[in-house]
């Protein structure tokens, strides 16, 4: 009876050690393919841009410098179907002077360009809720008044 006993304690010692063993080789496999994996995965850069992760369809307003009146409201609406509609009122004049301006857009990254059916195009960053009007080379303005050319989304 000992030696059934001693005999079938040895065999599941023996089974015991062999399950094990496959165990941590299993483990050591999967770690070094992971690893393999890992290196071999080339680094995406990230896409994410204006163009394509901002709703900036809409309405936006904000008062601008003026050199000769109390400053200009700027309304700027940019449709879906790629056409955007500029409303300028100066403030603080005697006359109404009150003009619009229509035309097409385009979106390069994160920068919105206006071309109007009438005068010279214009480019704005866009940014979450709002958008930046930028100098003619399409450079944010840098003066005391740049937090100014903001627009904020309706």
């Amino acid at each position: 009876m000992k030696k059934v006993v001693l005999s079938a304690v040895v065999i599941m010692g023996v089974m015991v050690l062999l399950v094990s063993c496959k165990d941590k080789e299993k483990q050591s496999s999967e770690s070094v393919g992971t690893e393999q994996v890992t290196e071999e995965e080339p680094e995406v850069p990230d896409m994410h841009n204006a163009a394509n992760s901002l709703d900036f369809e809409g309405v936006y307003e904000g008062v601008i410098p003026c050199a000769d009146c109390e400053g200009i409201k700027l309304t700027v609406t940019i449709n879906e179907d790629g056409t955007f509609k500029e409303e300028n009122e100066y403030l603080g004049v005697a006359e109404e002077n009150t003009f619009s301006n229509e035309g097409t857009w385009d979106i390069e990254e994160s920068t919105i360009t206006f071309t109007p059916e009438a005068g010279n195009p214009h480019k704005y960053f866009v940014g979450e809720g709002f958008i930046k009007l930028l100098d003619l080379e399409g450079n944010e303005i840098e003066s005391d008044l740049s937090e100014m050319f903001i627009l904020k989304k309706k």
